[in-house]
Parts: structure tokens; C-alpha cells; sequence
């Protein structure tokens, strides 16, 4: 078990606590341009295989197909995040209790360089692509949970099908941080978590007096 954070605008942590669930993010969606291509790619032929062509769909668009993504950090008080992710300090962190199988949990790896491309691709070749990263990224300390994309629903105001990971033993939701920017009471947030257990945790992070910092004390 590993306690994990997700960060996100605030409207969308109040539907998240409402309806118990996360929505899993599909990897072309995903911000960096990069992604699934951490293997070297300059054979004309691997590349073709990850791009596709008029008549071949590819591995990229077919992984982005298939399956989908929830990203989340082991650090709540990065300033980076907080601006990139959670609507530029206005918005709210989710703290989770986040556990599961090998095969579809686990930290990025960070990597200078991309590796070479495999003799023969397998299993564990798709989870490496799955989970590895320029270490440009490395502030952002990500932890990845890889799920089939499966039952979605259509929303009217994003015009297309979107998925959902509900709450449960593997994303326990432990706290909820309100950014420094945040204008939303910590009422709105215990309305919101109404029936959850008590020990769920209401912060809101502060600008430190001394350093570059965030710290978050117990909202009231």
C-alpha cells in the first residue's frame, strides 16, 4: 500500500469525492509527447509499427485504444504540480491509499536516454514503455495504475465516451488538500465526503514564511 496523490482542477475533485471515482486518463490525453516512445525508434520499420500507417492502426493507437491511466505523485507539496495539474494552486489534491498487482501498478522510471529496441518484444517490453520516462520529468515522482478501458459514459460536454476507477480497497481515499488558492470551504469538502470514513484528512496547503515551500496544515 502506498500513499499517492492526485492532483486536479476543483470542480473535478468535488465530482470525484461525489460520485467515488477517478476518471482514468487515455494516453492521448497524456501530456507528454514522448509517451509509449521511450524505446530508440530510428529503424524506419519499429517506427512504422508504433505509428501506423493509412491501413495499419499501430501500437501506439492501439495501446491508446485499449487501455487508459491514473497518474498520481508521492510529493502533495510540489509547487510544479500544483500550477501544471491542480489549476494553478486553485485547485485540490486527492490523497489515496493506492495498492495493486505488479503487472499494472507501479513507479516511472526516469531515463536519460531511450533503450534499444528489443529483439523480440514481449510483456514485460509493454509495461517498460508503459512506465518509463524522460528524466525531465523526474520532479514530478509519478506512480502509474494501468487499467482496460472498459463500461464508459458518454459526456455531453467533453463529446465523447470518458472512464472511471471507483474508490475502493486498491484507491482509498485518505485526504483532501485544498491548494493555497483554493476559495472553497473545507465545509464544501466535508458535504462532499458525507459518509466516508472519519479518518479522511482535510488540509489546505500554505505559502512557508521562510522557504520556497508548501505546507499543509488541517483545514477547518
Amino acid at each position: 500500500m502506498n500513499r499517492l496523490y492526485h492532483f486536479t482542477a476543483a470542480k473535478y475533485a468535488f465530482d470525484n469525492l461525489r460520485n467515488r471515482r477517478l476518471k482514468i486518463a487515455q494516453l492521448d490525453d497524456l501530456n507528454d509527447p514522448f509517451e509509449l516512445k521511450s524505446v530508440n525508434l530510428c529503424n524506419p520499420i519499429h517506427a512504422q509499427a508504433f505509428d501506423g500507417t493509412d491501413n495499419f492502426e499501430g501500437y501506439k493507437a492501439e495501446m491508446a485504444r485499449l487501455y487508459g491511466v491514473l497518474c498520481f505523485s508521492e510529493d502533495k507539496a510540489d509547487v510544479l504540480q500544483w500550477a501544471h495539474y491542480a489549476d494553478r494552486h486553485k485547485g485540490i489534491c486527492l490523497g489515496f491509499d493506492v495498492s495493486g498487482s505488479e503487472e499494472k501498478f507501479g513507479r516511472v522510471q526516469y531515463v536519460a536516454e531511450r533503450f534499444p529496441f528489443p529483439e523480440r518484444p514481449d510483456l514485460a517490453f509493454s509495461w517498460k514503455l508503459l512506465s518509463t520516462k524522460s528524466v525531465a520529468w523526474k520532479y514530478e515522482k509519478e506512480w502509474r495504475v494501468f487499467l482496460r478501458l472498459k463500461e464508459g459514459i458518454w459526456n455531453q460536454g467533453a463529446g465523447r465516451v470518458l472512464y472511471f476507477a471507483d474508490f475502493g480497497a486498491e484507491l482509498a481515499l485518505q485526504e483532501v488538500i485544498l491548494g493555497s488558492a483554493n476559495k472553497n470551504a473545507a465545509s464544501e469538502v466535508s458535504d462532499a465526503i458525507q459518509g466516508y470514513p472519519e479518518t479522511v484528512r482535510v488540509a489546505r496547503m500554505h505559502l512557508s514564511c521562510s522557504t520556497f515551500e508548501l505546507q499543509d496544515c488541517s483545514a477547518k
